[in-house]
């Protein structure tokens, strides 16, 4: 019996025994796991990223876990700019995407990268990273110093010319044109750009007055107030409101009731107006948010896609609303004219370079232009002697053009006479082609087109099925 109660005892005690000590581990790693933040926040605290990723990698709470990594990967990419690894902490803070703070860092990580390049004298890639950089601080006028040291080491090169042109586009940076003037005189004896850019360029005096007119004729032309959806025709008249006509099975044509107007567009199945005080309205379908302008301040220019709409503001960006695979328009910067076409957007900044939302539609060859347009697989260039460029098009027997139209099916060009020239992608498609002379503005689509003559009458090519045509009572001025 008392064997029995020992082994009782003994079994007793040992049970107790176990009990504690596994009670003890368990309060203990209790105890760690509560005070796991604890000894995290400690450690970013004194920014010992090391000793807080180990910590971090024993939390079991997935949301806290990724809220400590975020916060660890700051503090090292901060490190990584304070020292100067400007490549390496652009890649982490691109990594955090929209962590508080991280874009900023992200972009001063870039700005700081584009002054090295800058410094050493890499003048493209500077120019490329500050433009990418849109209106972050000074990076608009950083970008136009690379520019101006571009010019300066080719001058310093013996390329006079070449550094003159590039120099003498920056027209609105006082330093380059101050060193365009210098470059001048030395090229024709006098601080005379038009007389420089003639000699650069081998042009005659009768050349450089040819393109003034021209210049002078496009300036004169009337912008924003004609353009072509599917199947229906919107244009502005010279009191501020506007005409629509054609299919209004979405209510594209709605437009009686704005005032005040100042340019117009047409998407597939959308209209938008852009008013006086820089708002923008829009009507129509609006299944991708086409339609969706109503907060949008300060824009001076408009233009549509199919399926979106863009606005250009005062400061040289772009908004968009809709179908959105343009990504990259945060990254346009100094933009100075848009111009929209089925799925695609192309722009021009002051230097004349195009900026083209889609790839098939880029092309070497579109610089120095002075008005673009666009539709998804290419884009034709103005330039400011009155030729066009494009890469789906031998457009080389025009001449003297002051503007361009361009459409899924064919490529409009308007001379300084108010003539009108028509490429057509499909054989055939122009056999019945006709426009009226002295035109002044005019809206190429798949289907149909539309011309505004000088006295404000305006006129239609193309099918008619749903009375996008009917513009006969139309008087704009």
């Amino acid at each position: 019996m008392d064997e029995r109660r020992q082994i009782t005892r003994v079994i007793l005690a040992a049970t107790l025994l176990f009990a504690l000590v596994l009670g003890t581990a368990l309060g203990v790693s209790a105890h760690e796991k509560k005070s796991l933040p604890g000894r995290i926040e400690a450690a970013l605290g004194s920014a010992d990223t090391a000793r807080a990723e180990r910590l971090i990698a024993h939390l079991e709470d997935g949301e806290e876990k990724t809220a400590y990594e975020n916060r660890c990967r700051m503090l090292e990419a901060a490190a990584l700019l304070e020292s100067g690894d400007w490549s390496g902490a652009a890649s982490l803070y691109a990594s955090l995407g929209g962590y508080e703070g991280a874009e900023e860092g992200y972009h001063e990580a870039l700005y700081k990268l584009a002054g090295q390049e800058l410094d050493a004298g890499d003048f493209d890639a500077s120019q490329r990273r500050f433009e990418s950089l849109g209106s972050y601080r000074d990076a608009a006028l950083q970008a136009l110093r690379a520019q101006l040291g571009k010019a300066r080491t080719l001058a310093e090169q013996g390329q006079i010319y070449d550094a003159f042109l590039l120099v003498s586009r920056l027209s609105d940076f006082d330093e380059a044109r101050e060193y365009a003037l210098e470059l001048a005189e030395q090229i024709c004896g006098k601080r005379d750009l038009e007389a420089a850019v003639a000699v650069a360029q081998d042009l005659s005096s009768e050349e450089l007055a040819r393109r003034a007119a021209l210049k002078a004729r496009r300036e004169a032309l009337p912008h924003g107030i004609v353009d072509v959806g599917f199947y229906h025709t919107v244009a502005l008249k010279s009191d501020g409101t506007a005409l629509a006509c054609g299919d209004d099975t979405y209510g594209q044509c709605e437009v009686g009731a704005w005032h005040d107007v100042k340019a117009v567009c047409a998407g597939a199945y959308h209209t938008a107006a852009l008013f006086a005080d820089g708002t923008v309205a829009a009507v129509g379908r609006n299944d991708e948010g086409q339609c969706e302008t109503s907060a949008w301040r300060g824009i001076v220019a408009i233009t549509a896609a199919d399926y979106a709409t863009f606005g250009l503001t005062g400061d040289g960006t772009i908004v968009c609303c809709g179908f959105n695979d343009y990504y990259m328009l945060a990254d346009w910067p100094a933009v100075t004219s848009i111009s929209g076409g089925s799925y695609a957007l192309a722009a021009l900044r002051e230097n004349g370079d195009a900026l083209i939302s889609h790839e098939s539609a880029r092309s070497d060859a579109l610089t120095e232009l002075v008005d673009i347009a666009v539709n998804t697989g290419y884009a034709v260039g103005l330039r400011e002697d009155g030729t066009a460029v494009c890469a789906a098009a031998d457009l080389s027997r025009w001449h003297d053009l002051v503007a361009v139209s361009a459409s899924s099916n064919l490529i409009l060009g308007l001379d300084a006479q108010g003539g009108v020239s028509a490429h057509f992608f499909r054989d055939g498609a122009g056999e019945d082609f006709s426009a009226p002379g002295d035109v002044v503005a005019m809206a190429a689509g798949g289907t149909h087109c539309v011309f505004v003559r000088a006295d404000g009458t305006v006129a239609a090519w193309g099918e008619n099925g749903r009375g996008e045509c009917d513009l006969a009572g139309w008087d704009l001025f």
